[in-house]
């Protein structure tokens, strides 16, 4: 996803899309994995991606997370983009609204 400044909820390919991912949070903190997805769908670095402390602590991100049963999950919003994380590892970027 390319983020031009205007606002736009618009894929790469022209359309609104998501991207879903297994992670193990054991090995990957969910932090970094939202991170990593964000950056996917952007195109760019992680590097490049507004950090996600701007959104969320990402400290107890990781340790909400780790502390979770698997059925549950955790929704907020970085950038224009909805992130959903669940126990189980699964993880979920898309544009906001959709």
């Amino acid at each position: 996803m390319t983020d031009s400044g205007s606002g736009e909820n618009v894929g790469r390919d022209g359309t609104d899309q998501t991207i879903s991912r297994q992670f193990d949070w054991d090995e990957t903190p969910p932090s970094v994995a939202v991170i990593r997805l964000i950056s996917v769908m952007m195109n760019c670095d992680p590097t490049a991606v507004e950090p996600l402390g701007e959104s969320v602590d990402p400290d107890a991100l990781d340790r909400l997370l780790l502390s979770m049963d698997e059925g549950s999950k955790l929704q907020f919003t970085h950038l224009y983009l909805s992130v959903l994380l669940y126990g189980d590892g699964t993880a979920s970027i898309s544009p906001e609204g959709h």
